[in-house]
């Protein structure tokens, strides 16, 4: 056999087989829809209510800051779909914990110290997911501010 084809056929069968073994990935997501003038930043725990866990996640580095924006933030008058596959399989092998998503408004973070932020807490919306939640796949929080 040729070694050219030889090599082809490595390749082809890798190819192949790389193909074949492809893990499934997000499967599952929740919509957070922010019916709010303002920006919101949303925050989840597992085992707790996020009510409950009052400490400061203001970031200490402006990359952090970046980060924390990319990944948490929702505009005004918009929505947000996140995947939550991680978070599925942890309830799925621990079904009696939960997980707790609140949003904050954006300003209270960029204003606040974090001294004035564990001492206020200006969580504006909490909701408390169970497995059962989840298992309904790709369903929609809506915050609405309350006046």
């Amino acid at each position: 056999m040729n070694k050219y084809r030889f090599i082809l056929l490595i390749f082809i069968t890798a190819l192949f087989c790389n193909g074949s073994c492809e893990r499934r990935e997000n499967q599952y997501f929740i919509t957070i829809q922010n019916n709010s003038d303002k920006e919101i930043i949303y925050q989840g725990s597992l085992y707790s209510s996020i009510a409950l866990d009052t400490m400061c996640f203001k970031p200490m580095s402006n990359m952090e800051y970046q980060e924390l924006i990319y990944r948490c933030l929702i505009k005004p008058y918009s929505s947000r779909k996140i995947e939550i596959d991680m978070i599925f399989n942890t309830l799925q092998t621990n079904p009696n914990i939960m997980w707790s998503l609140g949003v904050f408004n954006r300003i209270d973070i960029d204003t606040m110290s974090c001294e004035e932020f564990e001492r206020a807490f200006p969580l504006k919306k909490e909701w408390v997911v169970t497995l059962a939640d989840m298992e309904a796949n790709d369903w929609t929080l809506v915050y609405t501010p309350e006046d």
